[in-house]
């Protein structure tokens, strides 16, 4: 009995471990943390901002569009849409599971209860948004290239010139 629990075990670490082993093997890829290393790193920088494609999780290279989320390639304004039918939909979903708790109890109770945290975790995720937003724009000033001042024409007797760092 002892044998056949051993031999159960053996053939569920080998159907485990042998197939990312051949898999490996057939791509030609080694385990070498150095090679996986400068593999991530390729990868890091082809994802560098101001880059026009992004390696996605799944291995396939998509284009970047200007003024989206790189991650999921959604405007800001697709993305507030996003997050508003989000709000809307557990909104709903708590409100509905509200009227069937009342109407029956029991289960739904706890189904309201939990949808009405879900609700309110969302809620508190938008507002801890809203505020780094706003701290962002409090803080944060974008760059304006600084043009040389026009040189004068003609000074004045009597007044010093000095030079100062543009």
């Amino acid at each position: 009995m002892l044998s056949f629990v051993l031999l159960l075990l053996a053939v569920v670490w080998a159907a485990v471990l042998v197939p990312p082993f051949l898999q490996a093997r057939r791509e030609g890829r080694s385990g070498s943390s150095v090679l996986s290393f400068r593999a991530q790193l390729s990868t890091l920088e082809r994802a560098i901002p101001g880059s026009r494609f992004l390696e996605t999780h799944s291995g396939r290279v998509q284009a970047v569009v200007p003024g989206s989320y790189p991650i999921t390639g959604l405007t800001p304004a697709e993305a507030r849409r996003r997050r508003r039918d989000i709000l809307v939909g557990l909104l709903g979903a708590s409100v509905f599971t509200l009227l069937l708790a009342v109407a029956v109890g029991g289960v739904f109770l706890v189904l309201f209860l939990l949808t009405a945290a879900t609700t309110g975790g969302y809620v508190y995720a938008l507002r801890q948004r809203h505020l780094r937003r706003l701290e962002r724009s409090a803080k944060v000033r974008a760059l304006v290239p600084r043009t040389a001042p026009a040189p004068a024409a003609s000074v004045p007797q009597g007044f010093a010139l000095h030079r100062t760092a543009t």
